[in-house]
C-alpha cells in the first residue's frame, strides 16, 4: 500500500507539473500558486496539492459515471420511460440521432467532450436544460440511489436542532436513504420508480424541498454538480438516441454502500442499436 501510495503521488505530481506549465491560466494552476504562497513547507504543499487533485478526480469520475449506471438500469427496467427520453431526445435535437450530429447540435468545441467545463458552450447548458423528461429521470434515478450514503456536518457552536441540543463538536449524521424512503415526505409510492413526481421540479416533489439533497447542501454542496449533471444528460442522450436498453438476464441487483451507492456486481445491459 506504502509503494502504491508513492506510485500514485509521483504519476499525480509529473502530470501536475506538466499540466501546470501551460500557458493558459488553470485551476491547477492556481492551486499550486495557492499552496506555494502559504506558509507550508515543501513537502506540504506537494501533499495538499496531489491530495487536492485526487478529491478533483474521484468526484469527477464517480458522480458521472454511478448516477449514468444507475440511470440506464433503470431506464431499461421502465422501457416506457426509455421511450419518452429518447422521444425527447430526438425531438429537441431535429431527428438526428447520430453521435456526431448530437455533438455538433452541442456546438462542443473539444475533441474530448466530456474533459473539459470549457468544451461546452452556453448553448450546450440551454440545450440540455430543456431536456425535461430525462432531468425527472435523473432526479427519480438519484433518489433511488443517491450518491452518497451519508452527509455529515459537525457543530461548530453549541447548536439546538429540531428540538435537540447539539454540543460543539459533535457531528451530525444524515443518512440520505432514511430522507428518500420516507412515505411522509414523498407520498406512498416512495418505493416506486416514479419521475413524475419530479414533473413541477425539486419544490413540488416533496414536503420540505430541502430534504432533497443529492449533491449536499449549503456552503460546502458540491462545486461540480451542475457539471455532473449536464455530464450524465448528454451521455444519456447520447446512448438512448442510438441505442435500446433491456436488462440482461445476467444482472444481479445488489446495490452496496460504499462511499458511494454502487452495484456490486455492476449493470448487465443487453443493447440494441435503434
Amino acid at each position: 500500500m506504502w509503494r502504491l501510495e508513492k506510485d500514485v503521488h509521483t504519476l499525480i505530481w509529473k502530470e501536475m507539473k506538466r499540466k501546470g506549465a501551460d500557458s493558459e491560466k488553470n485551476i491547477l494552476q492556481m492551486l499550486i500558486q495557492g499552496a506555494k504562497n502559504s506558509d507550508l513547507s515543501q513537502d506540504e504543499v506537494d501533499n495538499f496539492v496531489v491530495d487536492n487533485c485526487k478529491n478533483i478526480c474521484f468526484p469527477a469520475y464517480e458522480n458521472g459515471a454511478v448516477p449514468a449506471i444507475w440511470t440506464l438500469m433503470l431506464l431499461a427496467l421502465y422501457p416506457e420511460w426509455q421511450d419518452k427520453v429518447r422521444a425527447e431526445v430526438l425531438e429537441i435535437f431535429d431527428g438526428q440521432s447520430s453521435t456526431s450530429a448530437m455533438l455538433n447540435k452541442l456546438k462542443t468545441v473539444s475533441v474530448k467532450p466530456f474533459a473539459h467545463i470549457s468544451s461546452y458552450s452556453f448553448d450546450t447548458f440551454i440545450i440540455i436544460r430543456n431536456l425535461r423528461q430525462l432531468t425527472m429521470v435523473i432526479y427519480e434515478s438519484l433518489r433511488l440511489y443517491p450518491l452518497g450514503c451519508m452527509l455529515t456536518r459537525e457543530a461548530v457552536l453549541d447548536t439546538r436542532f429540531g428540538g435537540v441540543d447539539v454540543p460543539k463538536g459533535v457531528s451530525i449524521w444524515v443518512m440520505m436513504m432514511a430522507l428518500y424512503e420516507d412515505p411522509n415526505i414523498w407520498g406512498p409510492d416512495v418505493h416506486k420508480f416514479n419521475p413524475e413526481r419530479f414533473g413541477n421540479g425539486i419544490n413540488g416533489a416533496c414536503k420540505p424541498p430541502y430534504v432533497y439533497i443529492p449533491f449536499g447542501t449549503g456552503p460546502r454542496s458540491c462545486l461540480g454538480q451542475h457539471f455532473a449533471m449536464a455530464e450524465i444528460k448528454i451521455l444519456i442522450s447520447l446512448l438512448v438516441s442510438n441505442f435500446t436498453f433491456s436488462l440482461s438476464p445476467k444482472y444481479r441487483h445488489s446495490p452496496v454502500m460504499n462511499l458511494i451507492i454502487e452495484p456490486e456486481f455492476g449493470v448487465d445491459l443487453l443493447v440494441r442499436k435503434v
